[in-house]
């Protein structure tokens, strides 16, 4: 749409393309339920177990790697509603093992993103994902 005083640009004036632009890096789906089954063992045995699976609420989101589109792991998060606390894992498979990187417990409100974005930075600090 032209603006009135506006004149037509050839569409590769128009493009600005960013310089630093970085291709690296990690990006998820929306977390989603999770199942007691689905979870690994790692996140399941931070479960405080007074408390059972019932009070507990479990998502995971898909890891995916901005260069190549391809799948990197999961991102599985125990939500203690009653504590308002979550603990989160980076899950993966390495050398055909499937393992996750070290359970962490962090204080959270209701916000399923803020979740696996407190797990994210955790993991790419621990140099599990980019």
């Amino acid at each position: 749409m032209l603006i009135p005083n506006d004149k037509p640009r050839l569409f590769a004036e128009a493009v600005e393309i960013d310089a630093d632009y970085d291709n690296q890096g990690t990006y998820w789906t929306p977390a989603g339920p999770m199942t007691v089954s689905e979870a690994h063992p790692n996140l399941k045995a931070q479960l405080p177990p007074r408390l059972g699976f019932r009070r507990i609420r479990l998502m995971t989101a898909c890891a995916y790697d901005v260069d190549s589109g391809g799948p990197v792991g999961y991102f599985e998060i125990a939500l203690d509603p009653d504590n308002e606390r979550a603990c989160g894992v980076f899950r993966t498979i390495f050398e055909g093992e499937d393992i996750t990187s070290k359970p962490v417990w962090f204080p959270c409100e209701n916000d399923a993103e803020l979740f696996i974005d407190k797990v994210f930075r955790i993991a790419q600090a621990d140099g599990w994902v980019l």
